[in-house]
């Protein structure tokens, strides 16, 4: 097995279905892969409509709403993909989205976890290429990409930290650092934690 998507959800049916009509439409051809969604006491027919998904489709119902990090920490326990594809619900992928990300994890071993390019659907403005340390120390997402020139030389570049709403982690690294995100944070600063946590075990993230 590839890749593990892991697709934790709390209500929002609608956002979850057009997720998932986008994650199948732009998956690349032959990749060997597993959707898990795990639901966390949703009340809005989501339950139910899991209840009608079929393979590649997998779906574990928790009893309520243990929150993001317990969710992913389950779903990536469950997995069986050599990669967790990390995606929050609200996603609208576009073709390509993946493949580079899969040849940055298979082209340098060191690297454990990859973000992407994010874009806002309202005016395709950057939300997010990284998240970086200030000089205050306060984190900061990178909303400005380098020159399309530089881009070309150099696609992968390291980061301090990348949001987990949509990335790419070998999925023994992700188990290998204290078993994933600390259930500690809730619904917040889970990403840069593992992130930290990764880099101070000698991995990169990019």
């Amino acid at each position: 097995m590839q890749v593990s998507f892991l697709i934790p959800l709390h209500n929002g049916l609608a956002l979850t279905q057009a997720c998932l009509t986008s994650l199948q439409e732009t998956l690349p051809p032959g990749l060997e892969h597993e959707i898990i969604f795990i639901d966390d006491g949703s009340t809005d027919g989501t339950r139910e409509w899991l209840a009608t998904l079929t393979a590649p489709c997998q779906v574990i119902l928790q009893d309520g709403n243990l929150g993001y990090a317990a969710a992913n920490n389950r779903g990536a326990r469950a997995a069986r993909g050599e990669f967790l594809a990390l995606l929050n619900n609200d996603l609208e992928l576009l073709p390509g989205w993946l493949e580079p990300m899969l040849a940055a994890l298979r082209r340098n071993p060191k690297l454990a976890l990859v973000g992407n390019v994010q874009r806002r659907k309202d005016d395709l403005s950057v939300d997010h290429a990284g998240i970086e340390f200030g000089a205050d120390a306060k984190l900061r997402h990178r909303r400005v990409l380098p020159p399309a020139a530089s881009l070309r030389r150099r696609p992968v570049r390291r980061v301090a930290a990348v949001t987990a709403a949509c990335c790419l982690v070998r999925r023994a690294a992700f188990l290998g650092a204290r078993g994933g995100f600390d259930p500690e944070y809730h619904n917040g600063a889970e990403d840069v934690d593992l992130c930290l946590r990764l880099a101070s075990q000698g991995h990169r993230v990019a």
